[in-house]
Formats: structure tokens, sequence, C-alpha cells
């Protein structure tokens, strides 16, 4: 991985991890009530929303580690 391609990944976390946080709330805790029923119930809903908030988690906290390390 070059310089430029690895400066472009550390850059994409810190959307990613928000735009995922966004889609999370929005479909699988109703916030704004936009979306009614994301179409999944029970225990396959509950993999879902904890594993986008992992992801959106585990994104953000890294983009910005690897941000501030590198300033």
């Amino acid at each position: 991985m070059t310089v430029g391609e690895n400066t472009r990944s550390r850059q994409l976390l810190i959307p990613i991890g928000g735009l995922a946080l966004v889609f999370q709330s929005i479909a699988f805790e109703g916030t704004f009530g936009l979306i009614e029923n994301p179409g999944v119930s029970g225990v396959l809903r509950d993999v879902l929303s904890g594993g986008l908030l992992l992801v959106a988690t585990v994104c953000l906290f890294g983009g910005v580690y690897l941000r501030l390390r590198s300033s």
C-alpha cells in the first residue's frame, strides 16, 4: 500500500463510521420516525443493529486515533 492509498483509507474511516451510525440510528432505533419497520425482527434485528453500532464505533475511534497520531 502506497502512502497515498494509506492516507485515503484513513480519511474514509470517519465518514464510513458516521454513515453507519446514522443508518443504525434511523433504521434500527427509529430516530426521527423515518422508517417504521426495517423488515427484520427478533434476534436478527439485534444482531444487525449491534453489528452496525460496532462498525460505526470502530471506524470512528480508529479514524480519530489515526488522524491524531499523524498530526
